[in-house]
Formats: C-alpha cells, sequence, structure tokens
C-alpha cells in the first residue's frame, strides 16, 4: 500500500474500495491499525477541521470519522456535512463526551457515537457494517437505519408535543415490536427513555430562565403535568428541578 501525503497533517492510503475521511488530531496513533483491519479502503487522514470541510465539499467520500473535543467541537462541522451531503454516515469519535452530546449528536445526523479509548478492530467492524448498510449489502437493515433516522428526526423536532411509541414507529415505517427493538440496539436506551432524556435536556436550557414556571416548562417540554415533569426529572439528574435550579445559581 502506497503512502502520498500532499498538505499538512493530509495523508492517503491507496489501494481503496471506500473512501474514508479521518478527521482526528490522533488519527496518526492509529492509522496504520485501522488501515490494517480496512483492507483495501483509501483513508484521508486531516486534523484541521477547515480543510477537512473544504476536502467533503470538492471530493467524493463514502463514510467520516469525526472527532469531538473540546478545542475541536465536531456539531458544526456535523450539521455543515449533513447540510450539502446529507446520505454520507458520520460517525463520532470523542474522548469527553455525555449522554447530552450522544443526544446532539444523532440529533445532527451522526450515524454513530464512539468513546475514546475504542478498540481499533470494533471500530473498522462498524465501518464496514455501516458501509455495507449503505451501500447495498443488506438492503432491508439499511431502510430500518433510514427509517430509525426519519424517526429520531421527528422526536427531535415534536418532542414537546404527545409522543407515543405507535405514532413514531409508523413515521420510521416499521412495525412496533421491530421499531422498538431496533431503537433500543441502535442508540443504546429504549425509545421511551431517549424522549425523556431529550426533554430533560430542554428543562435544564429553561431552568436558567428565573421567569419560567415550572409548570410552564414543563408544559413547553413535553410532559403532561408538573408531577410527571418533577419526577423524571429526578429520577435523571438524581435532583429536583427547583434543588438543580438554584445549584445553577450557585
Amino acid at each position: 500500500m502506497v503512502i502520498f501525503i500532499f498538505a499538512r497533517g493530509l495523508v492517503i492510503l491507496r489501494g481503496e474500495k471506500y473512501k474514508i475521511l479521518l478527521i482526528d488530531s490522533d488519527g496518526n496513533k492509529y492509522h496504520k491499525s485501522l488501515s490494517a483491519s480496512l483492507k483495501g479502503h483509501k483513508i484521508i487522514i486531516n486534523s484541521d477541521q477547515l480543510k477537512a470541510s473544504e476536502f467533503f465539499f470538492h471530493n467524493n467520500v463514502d463514510l467520516v470519522l469525526l472527532e469531538h473535543s473540546t478545542n475541536a467541537p465536531c456539531q458544526a462541522l456535523l450539521k455543515f456535512f449533513k447540510s450539502i451531503k446529507p446520505s454520507i454516515p458520520v460517525i463520532i469519535m470523542t474522548d469527553c463526551g455525555s449522554e447530552e452530546l450522544a443526544v446532539n449528536v444523532f440529533r445532527y445526523g451522526a450515524w454513530d457515537y464512539f468513546r475514546k479509548p475504542f478498540v481499533v478492530d470494533e471500530l473498522s467492524r462498524r465501518i464496514e457494517t455501516v458501509l455495507g448498510l449503505k451501500y447495498g449489502k443488506d438492503k432491508k437493515e439499511y431502510q430500518h437505519m433510514k427509517g430509525l433516522y426519519r424517526a429520531i428526526g421527528y422526536i427531535n423536532k415534536y418532542y414537546s408535543s404527545k409522543m407515543e411509541l405507535p405514532q413514531v414507529a409508523s413515521e420510521a415505517g416499521m412495525s412496533i415490536s421491530c421499531f422498538a427493538r431496533k431503537f433500543k440496539e441502535r442508540m443504546g436506551v429504549t425509545f421511551t427513555m431517549y424522549v425523556n432524556n431529550l426533554r430533560i435536556s430542554k428543562a435544564i436550557e429553561m431552568l436558567k430562565e428565573d421567569d419560567l414556571s415550572m409548570s410552564d416548562i414543563a408544559f413547553v417540554c413535553g410532559f403532561s403535568n408538573q408531577f410527571h415533569f418533577t419526577r423524571t426529572f429526578k429520577k435523571i439528574t438524581k435532583s429536583p428541578p427547583s434543588v438543580f435550579r438554584k445549584s445553577l445559581k450557585e
């Protein structure tokens, strides 16, 4: 396999089947082992987000591996990628992740989410799976994945409304049982947990506003009543919303 370096921080490994854009400040530490696992694919490494965005815009790529860090947040670049080439799968990799970040990147269209440090073979298997789903090795499973992303987009848009499993499964074009199973496999949490986590993350932002009552926040975030909101908030954050609001001011 021949290596070409044609820009600072940019390396292309030739002999490919698919083109994978790797945007990671640590990419040089594991690109050899990753390329060995992904035999035949072209891996394009760039630690500079601006150069990577220019390359993505002007070239064809089949998958993106995108780092998220405190110095280089991924959200803006992820949204840019999805705005111009929405069908290209993006996998997020981070060593400073959180549940809120995971919810946000999936909302913006990320295909998967890996915490560092990761096992390279595990990442390469996931890449092969995504490429297989995206480019035709398993059309049925790919349709399921597309349905899940439609459903996630629907949840993220209408989280403040009444949200029931049959309704969202229909949006995904799947049976209730299939959707519930695939959602848990893909997201790592149940449908109900995802919706509640999203609503509580929105509520936390609203608690910063002193002029909003608990009942107002509960209603805007999609809870049927304040009691349900308080119980769910405490279950997720381990603190009642009133106490949490006070802690924000300390």
